[in-house]
This record gives C-alpha cells, sequence and structure tokens, in this order.
C-alpha cells in the first residue's frame, strides 16, 4: 500500500480542480532502457485494464499491477518545489 500525505493531497485536489477531466492519479514506474526505472506520476482520466484503483486519502489513484511490487510502503509528498516520491526499499530512481 502507498500513502499520500495531507500535503500532497490538497495540491493533488488543487491541480484536478483546475482540469476536471483527470480525475485519476496514476503511480508507478517506468523503464526508459536497460536496467533504468523512474517513478511516473501523472494526473488521467481513463483507466486500462491492468490497472487497479484505490482510494489512498481521498485520491483515486491508478496502479499497474505489475508496478504493486515496486511502490509498496511508498509515500508521496508535496513539498514547495514539487512531488516528492519518499520509499523506504528504494528500487527505481527518484522521480524527475
Amino acid at each position: 500500500m502507498i500513502k499520500i500525505t495531507d500535503r500532497a493531497k490538497e495540491k493533488i485536489r488543487e491541480i484536478q480542480e483546475n482540469d476536471e477531466e483527470n480525475r485519476f492519479l496514476r503511480f508507478g514506474v517506468r523503464s526508459e532502457c536497460c536496467n533504468e526505472m523512474h517513478y511516473s506520476l501523472s494526473l488521467t482520466r481513463e483507466k486500462s485494464d491492468q490497472e487497479e484503483i484505490l482510494l489512498i486519502n481521498e485520491i483515486q489513484v491508478l496502479i499497474h499491477t505489475v508496478d504493486t511490487r515496486y511502490i509498496n510502503q511508498t509515500e508521496i509528498d508535496y513539498q514547495e518545489n514539487g512531488f516528492w516520491i519518499n520509499n523506504p526499499n528504494p528500487l527505481v530512481s527518484p522521480l524527475k
């Protein structure tokens, strides 16, 4: 399970209010090449068949079933300079 801090929830809600089309937060990992993996965080309105919807701190989060093992116990936070991904067991590079 992942956690979304209250600060991150407020910022996500603020962004969603300005763009009502995108109702889901998609969180996972992406691979650009070889073994290099990065966190992926975006808003979307469409869900794929391979994604599950989780309600986390009142936010509907889409997570691809394959990504679950990489993001388990991860916290999404927001600070002045953007979103921060805190993983106690990091297996991927930080969000850039």
